[in-house]
């Protein structure tokens, strides 16, 4: 996930003023003034923007005037894969953070924070850290936690005493790495030099083994993992 956002363009979506100003202050703190920032107030506002520019980082708020942002976040993801889209919400129920996640946010980051602790997240992606809020990460952890525990009660003699690493194999490792980056399943398979279907077996053997359901929580296990610190998407 590493990017250079100090260079670039970043798009803060957030119909409130103030909450707005404050996401716009946060990012010209973490990246510099050089970083060009647009703001929009809706989602109708923000689909124009993303159409006519491309973004280093969309910061969106989930609940807006005219709807969740989930379709926006999704249409990102599928059109553009460069852009890290992170949501920025006062919300930490688990409805609204897994459905963020599953629809493609790279990270959600809770508004309630320092703002210290807010500008590190955002100039942890630079690094490829994902952005996070500490309540979040933890939510996130233990609902991986929580599967796999009630599998080892079920079966002690099963492979998911196993570490995740250790579940998968070194192509499967290497597969889950390069579709955590952005790439689909058909770049993935050029990259590699197999067919789009053997990937698409890749992909789903991962889902299962990891106890996973979607790109934004293969990402998450990669980076866990160790799997995404060596480069980003080229």
């Amino acid at each position: 996930m590493n990017t250079n956002i100090s260079s670039r363009r970043v798009l803060v979506l957030e119909d409130l003023t103030r909450p707005r100003e404050w996401l716009v202050e946060q990012v010209m703190q973490a990246f510099g003034p050089a970083t060009l920032v647009d703001a929009a107030t809706n989602l109708g506002d923000a689909r124009a923007l993303v159409l006519a520019h491309s973004y280093a980082l969309a910061l969106v708020d989930w609940e807006l005037p005219d709807g969740n942002a989930s379709a926006l976040i999704t249409w990102l993801c599928m059109n553009r894969p460069a852009t890290i889209t992170v949501v920025a919400t006062i919300h930490d129920d688990d409805e609204r953070v897994f459905a963020a996640l599953r629809s493609g946010a790279r990270g959600y980051l809770l508004k309630s924070q320092r703002n210290e602790l807010v500008q590190a997240q955002l100039k942890g992606i630079d690094l490829g850290q994902p952005p996070l809020s500490p309540a979040i990460a933890s939510k996130v952890l233990n609902h991986f936690r929580q599967p796999a525990a009630s599998a080892r009660t079920a079966s002690s003699g099963s492979s998911s005493h196993m570490p995740a690493d250790e579940q998968l194999s070194a192509r499967e490792s290497e597969v889950l790495g390069l579709i955590a980056k952005g790439y689909k399943n058909a770049e993935v398979a050029d990259k590699l030099g197999l067919t789009p279907s053997t990937i698409g077996t890749y992909v789903r053997d991962i889902y299962q083994k990891l106890g996973i359901s979607s790109r934004a929580q293969a990402a998450l296990a990669a980076d866990r993992l160790g799997l995404v610190g060596a480069g980003s998407r080229t």
